[in-house]
């Protein structure tokens, strides 16, 4: 998808990379591997990803019974937990200790404190080996990359008709800020699906010198002046070397 006003290219020379198959190719080959989804909403990704273990959060369902029957078939057990990401983490602990977590993907809450925050619980319980895909990490324009609390919020601050049907909020933040603040991460963003961003644990290739405050004070404006340096954006062919380099860790 390219934008004609030259905000960005949101595609590179693998079109098919999405934040799905970035999720399956790194669940492929893990021996019984567990996912983690936060922010399932209709299933549109968890429905489509197989793994032996399958854990669904999301404050508020939106699956359809047939949705469900897939997102079922595609794993040995799925678990559905009906509570914002906080509260999940808090309260499941237990149940977090007995699935490590091999892949996770964060497409909740579209504002980087929370975005933030899930990456930091999730890495609580990631394998060594372990990897989190967050989306919406490179809005391709302004509105956007508006913030907002929900998406009925982000319809509501347009005056008129609903003029596009793309939301990313300003989970752009979130990279910057891991860059920043967790030199024991490495972090970026892949050129596809509105900006998939990859977490794993291990030295960074670079770092952010922004202190969180500084993070907050951050505009859409800065994004677009210097969007490659923030993001730490890569071609999405970089998801088989990302890939590769965590296959060297520690056997579990």
């Amino acid at each position: 998808m390219n934008i004609n006003n030259g905000l960005v290219m949101l595609a590179d020379a693998w079109p098919g990379v999405n934040r799905i198959r970035a999720v399956q190719r790194a669940l492929a080959g893990r021996p019984d591997p567990v996912y983690l989804e936060i922010g399932v909403s209709r299933g549109q990704a968890f429905q489509r990803i197989a793994a032996d273990v399958k854990i669904a959060v999301d404050p508020a369902f939106k699956l359809s019974e047939r949705t469900r029957q897939l997102s079922d078939a595609k794993g040995r057990e799925t678990h559905y937990f009906e509570t914002t990401s906080d509260a999940f983490f808090e309260n499941e602990t237990a149940f977090l200790e007995r699935h490590p977590i091999d892949v996770a993907l964060i497409d909740g809450l579209h504002t980087y404190e929370q975005v933030v925050r899930d990456v930091e619980y999730t890495l609580r319980y990631l394998r060594d080996d372990g990897v989190i895909f967050l989306h919406d990490c490179n809005p391709p324009f302004a509105l956007a990359g508006r913030r907002a609390e929900s998406w009925d919020e982000f319809v509501a601050q347009q005056s008129g008709p609903l003029v596009i049907g793309i939301w990313n909020g300003d989970v752009w933040k979130a990279i910057v800020q891991l860059r920043s603040t967790r030199p024991d991460l490495l972090v970026g963003v892949l050129k596809c699906d509105q900006g998939v961003g990859f977490v794993r644990k291990g030295s960074p290739e670079s770092t952010l010198p922004y202190s969180v405050e500084q993070v907050e004070a951050l505009t859409y404006a800065d994004l677009k002046a210097d969007r490659e340096r923030l993001l730490n954006l890569k071609p999405t062919r970089y998801l088989n070397e990302f890939l590769a380099a965590g296959a060297g860790s520690p056997p579990r």
